[in-house]
């Protein structure tokens, strides 16, 4: 196997680089096929930690969805109130770095159909900076 930047050691991980693979293969075309798909998978999974979290509040379901990367450092919520969570991401776990905009936005589907399950709620994603773009950080809002 060629050396990779990144390691292929998670399913979030084997996602982005299915993706990029897709992309690279088909163009953005391909990114089409594929977001109902991780929307649905990521609501599902949401679904799962809603009934975890049933006696927490939105900002605090997106906190305990989040708490392995904020407390390893690699993300953190930067701004909450009932209806709207802003986190900032210092890793990507899909390894998206340096990629690009379009396969980053793609990819947030799993994101987007996780947080709407969390907030019970159809919600609106809106990355304002991405890595994958070239970007320090990411900074993601979401909002019911």
């Amino acid at each position: 196997m060629a050396d990779r930047e990144h390691k292929i050691d998670s399913l979030t991980a084997v996602i982005g680089e299915l993706a990029k693979q897709m992309q690279k293969k088909y163009g953005d075309e391909a990114l089409d096929v594929f977001v109902p798909i991780l929307k649905e998978y990521g609501f599902h999974a949401g679904n799962r930690l809603t009934k975890k979290m049933a006696d927490r509040d939105f900002p605090d379901r997106v906190a305990g969805w989040l708490e392995p990367l904020i407390k390893s450092g690699l993300s953190e919520v930067v701004e909450h109130d009932p209806t709207h969570v802003t986190i900032r991401g210092r890793a990507c776990p899909l390894n998206l770095e340096g990629t690009n905009r379009a396969l980053c936005d793609a990819c947030m589907a799993i994101d987007q159909g996780l947080v709407s399950a969390l907030a019970e709620n159809e919600i609106t994603l809106r990355i304002e900076q991405s890595m994958a773009r070239g970007d320090n950080s990411c900074l993601v809002h979401f909002s019911v």
